[in-house]
């Protein structure tokens, strides 16, 4: 699966112009980075641009059966509030959509939590995007 590159107000990780890191999640181990995957929420507000990540990783501390791709999230909110940015690690695009497809409407378990993130007032599903991850578009450029 070829990936295209990063749009170019992603800078890295934790830095995305027009956007606040709000809350990001370790990542697991010295897994490989393949893969990077946007997911864009709109929001109703701050608050519930905050409240929503917050449920994120609440379904996620939770989840069962966490899938092995997975590497790590970052979650960014636009500075007017109205829109979230997950800038999500897998170890490949191929895991990713794996994750999604035993996932119900996204990645995660059929779990109350998890559907409390689907199904959140004030959120709307925008987009998911797949993408090189930057240290491999840097090590081309060097």
């Amino acid at each position: 699966m070829t990936l295209p590159e990063l749009p170019s107000f992603v800078r890295n990780r934790k830095e995305l112009d027009g956007y606040t890191l709000y809350r990001s999640g370790d990542p697991r181990g010295d897994k490989p980075v393949g893969c990077v995957v946007l997911v864009t929420v709109d929001t109703a507000d701050e608050a519930t641009a905050r409240a929503w990540v917050d449920s994120v990783f609440v379904a996620l501390a939770s989840e069962p059966n966490p899938h092995p791709g997975g590497v790590s999230a970052a979650f960014h909110i636009r500075d007017d509030g109205k829109r979230v940015i997950n800038y999500a690690e897998w170890v490949s695009a191929e895991d990713h959509v794996d994750a999604v497809s035993a996932g119900s409407n996204g990645v995660g378990s059929k779990t109350a939590d998890w559907r409390r993130v689907q199904n959140f007032p004030g959120v709307q599903h925008v987009g998911v995007e797949r993408y090189r991850p930057l240290a491999e578009v840097q090590a081309e450029v060097e």
